[in-house]
């Protein structure tokens, strides 16, 4: 079976490419979109570009079984299944009405024709890789109730694959000196990480731990705002800690090799549709303090992690969107890390079962052969 992809970057090869065994994989063009082609020819002759983002048509059929879209959608008559990280149609008209304080949506008729190409014979299945993503689906489809029921009979969750990744744990737990700690998160600030550094600055006279940063500081420009120029103002600070160690634009598997090394993760993220280091992070043992946000909970609790509850709406997105959201936002996550992290330093003694709990975690609700297996049913419907 030949499946059709349109992207090769970080979500497409982490949820779909090679992950069904005796499937075919072809990368397909963009000029082989319709919409690519119309904004092309409109940008060249009248010097205006078209927002085409999230919509496909190939009007030269692809020899393709399957095309296999991430957040976008197909509006030709190619067999089609999608797999999304907050919802589908993912338009400027729908992708932040689940992050307002009560979740609301202005019915159009853009959002309209994208669910009616969901609804359709040729859409397989629509796949979320979270149960909280599948969540903010349903909202959106109580405002088109014309659709509702056949797109939710095609709706499905299946959580991400993820391999275990072997490391001798019987003795990293066994009378530490030094607490090794560890934070991957691309975009610093977004990811929790001033206020994670603010707290272990206050411990540091208390306790005896070092801590690896990895991160290119990217900055976002929706929920805290901050410019390139403090990002690496803060970049620049960190890096004169001595108990702090900067990585930048490193391999995978130099970061595998760094979560090894660690005794735990730490993810206090404001904002975050999944968490696949903590995958990553829990499938070498390695158990992690994260927020209780969108798909977090799902994948980590107190059995095998440590949870800050933080203030949310009821989509589990978290509030932020005024100073005074934001400044709440701060003391919930700095005042639990601070509780959660002393807690650790006191009795470590819980690592090392909490660290058992992850992998077995990762076991049960990501094993590589499950997911291709319900992944490979649904294209088995082409």
């Amino acid at each position: 079976m030949k499946i059709g992809l349109t992207k090769n970057d970080y979500p497409i090869r982490r949820n779909i490419l090679d992950k069904v065994s005796g499937c075919e994989y072809v990368f397909l063009r963009n000029n082989n979109n319709l919409f690519h082609s119309l904004s092309t020819v409109k940008n060249l002759i009248f010097r205006k570009k078209s927002n085409i983002e999230g919509k496909y048509y190939f009007y030269q059929k692809p020899t393709i079984d399957v095309l296999h879209l991430y957040n976008d959608i197909n509006y030709s008559s190619q067999k089609w299944v999608v797999s999304f990280e907050t919802l589908v149609p993912r338009f400027l008209e729908t992708r932040n009405d689940h992050q307002k304080t009560e979740p609301q949506h202005i019915k159009n008729s853009k959002t309209a024709d994208g669910l009616k190409q969901i609804a359709k014979k040729n859409c397989l299945g629509i796949v979320s890789i979270s149960q909280a993503s599948a969540n903010i689906q349903l909202e959106l489809l109580k405002h088109y109730p014309e659709f509702k029921d056949q797109i939710e009979a095609k709706l499905t969750v299946i959580h991400p694959p993820q391999e275990i990744i072997p490391r001798d744990s019987s003795n990293i737990y066994n009378n530490i000196e030094t607490f090794n700690l560890i934070f991957v998160g691309t975009q610093f600030h977004l990811k929790g990480g001033v206020e994670m550094v603010d707290v272990l600055r206050k411990l540091k006279s208390k306790y005896n731990f070092k801590l690896k940063i990895i991160s290119s500081f990217k900055t976002d420009n929706y929920v805290t705002k901050v410019s390139e120029k403090e990002a690496q103002e803060t970049k620049e600070l960190l890096k004169k800690e001595d108990w702090i160690t900067l990585f930048e634009n490193i391999p995978n598997e130099k970061v595998l090799e760094l979560i090894k090394e660690s005794h735990f993760g730490l993810l206090p993220t404001w904002s975050d549709t999944y968490g696949f280091s903590v995958l990553e992070m829990q499938a070498a043992g390695v158990p992690v303090i994260t927020t209780d946000i969108r798909a977090l909970p799902e994948i980590n609790n107190e059995n095998c992690g440590w949870l800050i509850n933080i203030p949310q709406n009821r989509l589990k997105q978290a509030l932020y969107y005024t100073d005074e959201q934001k400044e709440e936002l701060k003391k919930a996550i700095k005042s639990q890390l601070e509780n959660i992290i002393e807690d650790i330093f006191a009795n470590p003694e819980q690592l090392k079962e909490k660290s058992k709990n992850s992998v077995e975690r990762i076991k049960k609700n990501h094993d590589p052969d499950i997911f291709s297996e319900k992944l490979k049913s649904i294209y088995s419907k082409a």
